[in-house]
């Protein structure tokens, strides 16, 4: 079964400037990263809803960029969300579906949370919206269309969310240690993304001392047009990783860096994350999971960041435990009403951190959540008495849920009931033959893009974009065929042929 989703995206006036540039962005990266034979509909809305690209299935980069075409930078008008909804719904025919929300702006609609609670979905929100915050928008923006990116028929994994941040650049570089324990380390992807990603050099080192960088060898490659840099990795070397960014301008520069990975054992550190509204006099709930399999992770620091209305944000510590492997806060740091949106990131503390008694070693998960919605100034404060949380848990309000079958819609939680926050994403392991095969075309990629960056510059210009989409088949995790990697393989002979040629005039 593969996923259909239709974009329903607003081009009214109280879209334009950075927030209608970075949906725009954010929804093609989508399109370019979403594996084939998954389907794909765009509808935009103002004061009126219509159709700008039927529902079709991706079979080629013609369709992507066809898709792409279809994708508008600027609007204008008036707002009717009901308008959207119902075209898109016309697009899906008969079909169940979930809606997913992005609540841009504090004057977005209030009743968004009962649209996606009746179908199943969720709200994410993104209250800053000044052009200085593209690169928080987009993070936010990036997590709620993950949720529409399912695998299809084939043996699937659970993909782990190591780091998931916006960094500022304040001096001349930025770096960080990651720490990718023995369990995980399969199909990683290194993702760093930034409005201002040509100016910007990243060099990422692995635990022995293997460096991946954009300059030099060049094994990361830039999509100036996607804003982005993606390092792709089968196998990841346990250990302490090392990115560093390096701009080369004066001023400051924000960059949004993803760190994802698959398990290479059975189990693996696992983090979930449930929101729970303000209900019977109580506070909101922030509670995560942390385990691995179906035992607790116990001991680690989990800290909720906390995105209020307004752009203001506060960390809290989930620092209540629950022997089930939760950890929970009631959050009470209003700020008045609206949506407050939420990430979490777990880390562990020395050897405080334990699995069945025994220290985990280092490690770091970080998920970014959705929203609650605060509906009035005036809220509890006090947490209630008892063993409340436990209680809750007891009646099947705070606890994990799984996504439904693709093109199913189960019913959306209670009234003021508790709002799940995503499954982990869910992508299909390469085949060992496919592998190898995919492993051998990466090698002699690497060997043509250092041949065309040789080239004089204008000499290479159309061939940089020809090698263009070979880096989203390398990011990408699905299963391939030999046919596939042969026409790869065609195309890098005929830039080696082109760039032979090239060095004779």
């Amino acid at each position: 079964m593969c996923e259909r989703a239709v974009f329903v995206l607003d081009v009214s006036g109280s879209m334009a400037g950075a927030k209608c540039e970075t949906l725009h962005l954010e929804t093609v990266r989508f399109i370019n990263n979403i594996g084939d034979n998954n389907h794909v509909g765009i509808v935009l809305f103002n004061s009126k809803a219509w159709s700008v690209h039927p529902v079709i299935k991706i079979t080629s980069q013609t369709v992507r960029n066809n898709l792409v075409a279809a994708v508008p930078t600027t609007g204008g008008g008036l707002t009717d969300i009901r308008a959207g909804i119902m075209e898109a719904l016309a697009a899906f025919s008969r079909a169940k579906v979930k809606v997913y929300c992005l609540a841009i702006g504090v004057s977005a609609d209030p009743n968004l949370e009962k649209l996606s609670a009746d179908t199943g979905g969720l709200v994410y929100d993104v209250s800053r919206t000044d052009p200085e915050s593209r690169e928080m928008m987009a993070r936010v923006m990036e997590a709620a269309m993950k949720e529409v990116i399912t695998s299809k028929e084939m043996a699937e994994v659970v993909t782990h969310t190591v780091v998931n941040e916006v960094v500022v650049i304040n001096g001349n570089t930025y770096e960080t240690r990651v720490p990718i324990e023995a369990d995980i380390g399969r199909n990683t992807q290194i993702q760093i993304r930034s409005e201002a990603i040509k100016d910007i050099d990243v060099d990422i080192t692995g635990p022995s001392g293997v460096v991946y960088s954009t300059t030099g060898g060049g094994q990361i490659a830039k999509r100036l047009d996607l804003k982005e840099c993606r390092l792709y990795l089968e196998s990841t070397e346990s250990g302490l990783w090392t990115i560093k960014l390096t701009k080369q301008i004066s001023s400051a520069v924000r960059a949004h860096l993803v760190f994802e990975s698959n398990p290479t054992r059975a189990q693996a550190i696992e983090l979930q994350v449930f929101l729970r509204p303000s209900k019977d006099h109580s506070p909101p709930i922030i509670a995560c999971r942390l385990c691995k399999g179906d035992e607790p992770i116990v001991g680690a620091i989990v800290t909720a960041t906390v995105d209020r209305p307004g752009g203001t944000q506060t960390d809290h510590q989930l620092n209540l435990f629950h022997n089930e492997g939760y950890y929970y806060a009631y959050y009470t740091d209003y700020s008045g009403a609206g949506r407050y949106n939420v990430s979490v990131q777990a880390v562990n503390d020395g050897n405080n951190t334990t699995h069945r008694g025994t220290p985990t070693g280092a490690f770091r998960r970080q998920l970014v959540a959705n929203s609650f919605q605060v509906k009035a100034d005036s809220m509890p404060t006090q947490p209630p008495p008892g063993d409340h949380f436990n209680q809750l848990r007891l009646n099947n309000e705070i606890g994990y849920r799984t996504n439904p079958q693709t093109g199913t819609a189960t019913p959306g939680p209670a009234a003021g009931g508790p709002t799940p926050a995503p499954a982990p994403r869910r992508v299909p392991l390469l085949s060992d033959q496919m592998k190898a095969l995919k492993n051998k075309l990466s090698a002699n990629y690497i060997r043509t893009k250092r041949a065309v960056d040789g080239l004089q510059v204008s000499q290479k210009a159309d061939l940089v974009n020809k090698l263009s989409a070979f880096e989203r088949f390398f990011s990408s995790v699905r299963e391939t065929t030999e046919g596939e990697i042969d026409g790869y393989q065609r195309q890098l002979d005929d830039v080696n042929e082109q760039v032979r040629l090239r060095r004779q005039t």
